[in-house]
């Protein structure tokens, strides 16, 4: 059989958005999903060759709401896909992010990590919290260190939930944050963890949280946590965020 170089390329292209899609779901819920899919497909594909009419009509009938039905059960699987591609250089290039007052957050988390005071920031990137947003107490205030502490700080109501930073300004806080949905999420994470990889999951967020049982800052970033950070990583990363660069520095360490 001899294949032409679009054959070729073809083939290329199918292997690479399979594996990459693959590398993707491959800790999530879909992945049994899939593997349902693959029966459903090699039953349709065994009822046509074996002639036997009524289950192919089943089946055929089935397969009509069959797509609309995956596309959505694993609609977090394929939002999450598109803002990955949404990461390459080339794309990033042309949105530019609002830009966030690395000092205060900076000064902010490193005086609620000495407290011990349990906190959780999501920075809007390039996609919107809206959603989230609107789950909480609506704000329009300027990021400052004391604004950030005093929202967080314990008997405050709005302690409660997560604040929702844009750009120079808080937008919301007590905000309801996605919980994780993976299976890789280490028993030893709390609420405030699980809702950090949960929203950058659904999102490009980068998310900040100090734990309130030892002070220690982690943060989270498409689908990933890094924990035990120190100040001047803390610093990089937020500068690189403001340089269009969050990704390549996210993946460096």
């Amino acid at each position: 059989m001899n294949f032409s170089p679009r054959d070729i390329l073809d083939i290329v292209l199918v292997t690479l958005v399979v594996y990459y899609g693959y590398r993707l779901v491959r800790q999530s819920r879909a992945v049994p999903i899939l593997g349902g899919v693959a029966l459903f497909l090699a039953l349709t594909f065994l009822s046509h060759r074996g002639q036997l009419e009524t289950l192919s009509w089943l089946f055929d009938s089935i397969s009509a709401y069959f797509v609309i039905a995956i596309l959505v059960v694993l609609q977090p699987e394929l939002r999450r896909l598109f803002y990955q591609i949404g990461q390459a250089r080339w794309y990033r290039t042309l949105i530019q992010v609002q830009q966030v007052p690395v000092d205060e957050i900076a000064t902010a988390i490193k005086q609620m990590s000495d407290a011990k005071c349990g906190a959780i920031m999501a920075i809007v990137n390039k996609v919107g919290l809206k959603q989230y947003s609107e789950s909480g107490v609506q704000i329009s205030g300027r990021v400052s260190r004391e604004f950030l502490v005093s929202i967080f700080y314990g008997k405050n109501p709005l302690h409660d939930g997560a604040v929702v930073i844009e750009g120079q300004n808080v937008t919301a806080a007590a905000c309801y944050l996605p919980m994780s949905t993976s299976s890789e999420v280490k028993r030893s994470y709390g609420a405030r963890h699980r809702a950090a990889l949960g929203i950058s999951e659904d999102s490009d967020a980068f998310v900040l949280v100090v734990s309130e049982t030892n002070g220690k800052v982690s943060l989270a970033f498409l689908g990933e946590m890094k924990e035990n950070v120190d100040q001047a990583r803390l610093r990089k990363l937020l500068i690189a965020f403001n340089q269009n660069n969050l990704v390549e520095e996210w993946r460096s360490a």
